[in-house]
């Protein structure tokens, strides 16, 4: 899934107007931490003297070799994931003192496992190590948010709605200045792809 898709599955999810902004905002970090390694791997690219002509495709592919497949592994353990969360959570009722604490890295836990399940069923060919360390095993889905070949343009239609529909929840839940300017932006890609697809469907000559 894109990573904006994420952050607003999480968001919607997690959330609250009772919550610190410092909470909601490590639900957004959190959503988007599991791809935080792959933007981090193309800025990397983007340094002076760095050549990489193929990134993506396997085997080959920057993002194929170590130690990104380690940063990957490490941050779309669903294991790890579900520690943190019930260590975090169990904190939260045994030590009142520092309870906002505990519940904010609850919160970004949350998040961080709800991104790597909604990504488990819609990675094919690039699918994560998703059991890391527990197993080094990859499940290739047979659909992908992505690839036409496994049904990605459905998906990435389904997506498209599912975001918008996120976007407006939000938009509902929140309406300070900073968190509609964040909202419209995340909710921005979906809008350009529903321009596209009416664009291609029913011709440029009623699009310009």
């Amino acid at each position: 899934m894109l990573t904006n898709t994420h952050i607003l599955i999480a968001a919607t999810a997690l959330t609250r107007k009772k919550f610190t902004r410092r909470q909601n905002m490590l639900v957004v970090f959190g959503g988007l931490f599991p791809d935080l390694s792959l933007a981090l791997m193309v800025l990397v690219t983007r340094l002076p003297g760095f050549q990489a002509d193929n990134l993506w495709r396997a085997p080959d592919g920057l993002y194929w070799q170590e130690p990104w497949q380690f940063f990957s592994a490490l941050s779309n353990s669903i294991p790890l994931y579900i520690v943190a969360l019930l260590a975090f959570m169990f904190l939260v009722r045994r030590d009142q003192t520092r309870r906002s604490i505990w519940l904010a890295l609850a919160l970004f836990s949350a998040a961080c496992l709800l991104h790597v399940l909604a990504d488990f069923p819609v990675h094919a060919d690039d699918a994560h190590v998703h059991f890391w360390p527990l197993s080094g095993e990859r499940f290739h889905s047979p659909i992908s948010y992505w690839q036409s070949k496994y049904y990605g343009d459905w998906v990435s239609a389904f997506e498209t709605v599912l975001g918008l529909g996120l976007a407006v929840i939000m938009w509902r839940r929140f309406s300070n200045r900073f968190s509609r300017i964040g909202i419209v932006v995340l909710g921005l890609p979906y809008i350009l792809a529903l321009y596209f697809i009416f664009s291609s469907v029913f011709g440029q000559g009623q699009f310009g």
